[in-house]
């Protein structure tokens, strides 16, 4: 029976229910529409010769299809309004921290750069030797490379791009929750829309991997369910689709092919052997996908945090309880948070093991009497999250063991589980604690959205960006480093910037770049000496860092040793061919030794390479000066044209 499963049929859906706000109403209860009916739907054998069970026999039913009614258009513009207000700091934002690599690769700047994408991640990714990116994603830099065709490196266009990705995923959300007459469905979609944790994907550009992975993952759910209900090929083969879709934006969604399995089990109470041969596509798809990903990562670079199995449990379960705390209490987001002690001796750390067993155990028991759907969103949220648990070593776990961008997904397991057990739960209420119950819903949306306008806010720039993460954690791993060099590149020199870098390389003193920023810091400052000897510092550290050379370069440029300027740009030039400033450098420093053939076959070099760079007016305004010296009066008026095209648009 419905009430031994805790699970409501829709018909058994009640009057009132969470944040009834007029047409909005029956989207957040499930209340039936005067002359609709939601039947079971029972569908036809598909290709297995069985038909999905939770379709057929289970309390887990989809609704019948719905046109979308004015109240459902309503409903949507609601969602859409949220997500526009509340991330409209978004949009004033520039780019931060890791954006740089989509802004570094020519291939996301040059049209032909589309082919490199795809069918040449070593010649797109790992240009002139140097990681750009160590992941095989090329779905996710097509939209970049897209992008830029249309509006440059102009931040703006890729931060709506961003909000209108979330906004895609709070609707599609929202149809699959009513697809499977979950109640609440709306109310967990405008959690979901709304909720501080989502702030670092939608407004980090590069964050952009997580929703466009689970935009892919949702609208192959979607095709799933419909598949389910009436079984096609081509229902199927979208749904396959769609997920290595997802795969080639981010492959952690590998083990989305589980929620299905998590899905079925929710709605029969057992998994078929049809359930496995239905599903086994997905899972070979996703293993493909991401063992590729895999060897292209570890040819990059080879990790290993040498964590023993019983470590890495302890790490996984804490993990764990720190996701499902910030979900229910969303402070104090810090971006990079710290590092906790992994000890085995340490009881604290087996108390999370403990308590996780506890509770997988407890809505084990229980579900005859709770329904499978507490135990069902635990296991999604656990199954999504299980890759970045630590149980595979990865680059960021550097940095922290946890991102609130890894449960941007993962998190919508307990979103719907406390949103249909509040939509249940206030559903029986008498008439006036029931309008109790939605100002108080109505005030959580209030309270997560001006929480998520804050913390939008934060990725406005790096300087901010990196105060932000300072001031809650300021151990975090290179935030004074990025911090110092942010400062410089706002400001210029300042000793702000300088007692940041100072700091980067005490906390780091075996760091290539702690020393090649603290460098820059000096030489901003005037201080050439002191920043030759970090500069040669970072060097010696480094020899393949190309940066380093370049800053050495420039040091010696300001004071006039250009000869030793030419040779520190060559040896930059010689570790990574594609990096356009080193010619920058030299085109200047031939023009001040009258080589002024060479000022231009630098300069061309250099806007060959990055047609988009920020001082690419003022190259183009050296290149003309140097064929006016040459005679070449022709071509020196076409690249002044060119600098004052470009001139209004930057700053």
């Amino acid at each position: 029976m419905a009430s031994e499963q805790g699970i409501m049929y829709p018909s058994e859906r009640p009057d009132c229910c969470i944040l009834q706000l007029s047409p909005v109403t029956e989207m957040m209860t499930g209340k039936k529409k005067r002359g609709s009916s939601r039947s079971r739907t029972t569908p036809p054998t598909d290709a297995t010769g069985s038909r999905p069970k939770y379709l057929e026999t289970s309390h887990v039913q989809l609704s019948s299809r719905m046109r979308i009614s004015r109240r459902d258009a309503f409903a949507t513009l609601v969602l859409g309004v949220l997500v526009a207000v509340i991330y409209f700091p978004a949009t004033q934002a520039g780019f931060v921290w890791d954006d740089v690599i989509m802004r570094n690769l020519v291939a996301v700047s040059t049209w032909g750069g589309i082919w490199e994408i795809w069918f040449d991640p070593v010649g797109a990714y790992l240009e002139g030797g140097t990681r750009k990116e160590g992941h095989y994603w090329p779905l996710l830099y097509t939209t970049f490379w897209l992008e830029h065709k249309l509006w440059g490196f102009s931040p703006a266009g890729y931060h709506i791009v961003n909000i209108l990705i979330h906004f895609a995923n709070t609707v599609l959300l929202w149809r699959v929750l009513s697809r499977l007459a979950v109640p609440g469905a709306w109310f967990a979609a405008a959690v979901f829309a709304v909720h501080p944790l989502h702030a670092e994907s939608v407004a980090w550009i590069m964050a952009r991997k997580d929703m466009l992975a689970t935009l892919f993952c949702l609208s192959s759910l979607l095709l799933w369910l419909r598949f389910a209900e009436s079984p096609s090929r081509g229902r199927y083969a979208g749904a396959l689709l769609l997920f290595a879709a997802a795969m080639l934006s981010k492959s952690v969604v590998v083990v989305f092919p589980a929620a299905l399995l998590i899905l079925q089990w929710w709605g029969d109470g057992r998994i078929t052997r049809g359930d496995l041969l239905r599903t086994a596509p997905f899972f070979l798809v996703g293993l493909a996908i991401a063992a590729g990903d895999l060897l292209f990562y570890q040819g990059v670079q080879h990790i290993s945090f040498g964590y023993s199995m019983v470590e890495r449990v302890l790490i996984a379960a804490q993990a764990l309880w720190f996701y499902a705390g910030k979900l229910l209490w969303p402070t104090d987001l810090a971006v990079i948070y710290p590092h906790w002690d992994v000890n085995i001796a340490d009881p604290v750390g087996w108390v999370y093991v403990v308590a996780t067993v506890a509770v997988a155990a407890a809505l084990w028991f229980l579900r005859r009497r709770i329904g499978r759907g507490p135990l069902s969103c635990a296991l999604f949220f656990a199954a999504m999250l299980s890759p970045t648990l630590g149980f595979i070593d990865y680059g960021y776990m550097r940095y922290s063991f946890v991102a609130d961008r890894y449960q941007y997904l993962a998190g919508i397991g307990l979103i719907v589980f406390f949103a249909a057990a509040a939509a249940r739960g206030t559903g029986k209420l008498p008439d006036l604690p029931g309008k109790v119950a939605r100002g108080t819903a109505l005030a959580l949306l209030v309270l997560l959205g001006a929480a998520t306008w804050n913390q939008a806010g934060v990725y406005k720039d790096e300087v901010t960006l990196f105060r932000h993460i300072i001031s809650l954690n300021p151990d975090a791993r290179t935030a004074h480093l990025n911090l110092a060099y942010a400062l410089i590149h706002s400001k210029g020199g300042s000793e702000e910037a300088l007692a940041a870098a100072r700091i980067a390389v005490k906390k780091r003193p075996l760091y290539y770049n702690s020393h090649n920023v603290l460098g820059l810091a000096l030489s901003k400052l005037g201080r050439y000496e002191e920043a030759e000897e970090h500069l040669r510092r970072a060097i010696e550290l480094n020899s393949r860092y190309a940066p380093a050379f370049l800053n050495l370069g420039e040091s010696f440029r300001v004071r006039g040793r250009y000869e030793e300027a030419l040779e520190a740009y060559l040896a930059a030039v010689r570790i990574d061919p594609d990096y356009p400033l080193p010619y920058v450098g030299m085109g200047y420093v031939f023009f001040e030794l009258k080589r002024y053939d060479e000022v231009v076959s630098s300069m061309k070099r250099a806007l060959l390479l990055k047609p988009d760079l920020p001082i690419a007016p003022g190259l183009h305004f050296l290149t003309a000066k140097a064929l006016e010296k040459m005679g070449r009066h022709d071509e020196a008026e076409r690249h002044l044209r060119r600098a004052r095209e470009l001139a209004p648009k930057r700053k």
